[in-house]
């Protein structure tokens, strides 16, 4: 399964959902109020439910995967949830809270990220004359100089304050993409977009049926 900080892939969960067999699906319509559950066939586990409470166009996604509450003025509700669907960054807007995150960071991209910023901004020079001069060589410059800027650094937020001040000292623009050095998204709202198309094309499929 999935750890608690997102820090790992969703693959497991991912595979569930991809599962050759037909997901389980239930459907349940209390008026104001619709329930949509998918899980693992003839299991308990990888259970997603959205509930969707129709006169405040607010949906409530909980199960393994954690909590997530979002609203809308007119569209959250269930016949009209396929305008999110399709649209991941438009759906982001409306959350109003959750319980994993949407992205973490990786140290080693971090570094691979700096080093890369590093030679495309030519600031090999302005990291020398800010104290780095007394090492051997440009690896070992590198080197010393990324240890300096990820002191601090932390799977939830990246870049910790100390890191940003040692970078901002040869590069005072850095600010504008610091955030982005190691970021990567977890895949949680691909996951639950994937879940609720899946799960409504299985309800439909059953109708026909």
């Amino acid at each position: 399964m999935v750890r608690d900080d997102g820090s790992r892939s969703l693959t497991a969960f991912i595979s569930v959902i991809e599962w050759p067999r037909i997901p389980a699906v239930y459907l349940k319509d209390f008026g104001n109020i619709k329930i949509l559950d998918f899980k693992k066939p003839n299991s308990t586990e990888y259970r997603i439910r959205f509930l969707f409470e129709e006169d405040y166009c607010r949906l409530h996604i909980s199960g393994d995967l954690g909590e997530l509450i979002a609203m809308n003025y007119r569209n959250m509700c269930w016949n009209q949830f396929d305008n999110f669907v399709n649209d991941i960054d438009y759906f982001q807007e409306k959350i109003l809270c959750h319980s994993r995150p949407f992205f973490v960071y990786d140290q080693e991209q971090a570094e691979e990220d700096i080093t890369k910023y590093i030679e495309e901004h030519n600031l090999y020079d302005d990291i020398l004359s800010n104290g780095y001069d007394f090492l051997c060589d440009k690896t070992e410059v590198i080197e010393v100089f990324l240890t300096d800027v990820l002191w601090d650094f932390t799977l939830e937020t990246g870049i910790g304050s100390k890191g940003y001040d040692k970078f901002s000292e040869i590069d005072g623009d850095i600010c504008d993409v610091i955030s982005d050095f190691g970021k990567r998204e977890t895949g949680i709202l691909d996951l639950y977009m994937l879940a609720f198309k899946l799960a409504k094309e299985q309800l439909k499929i059953s109708k026909e049926d």
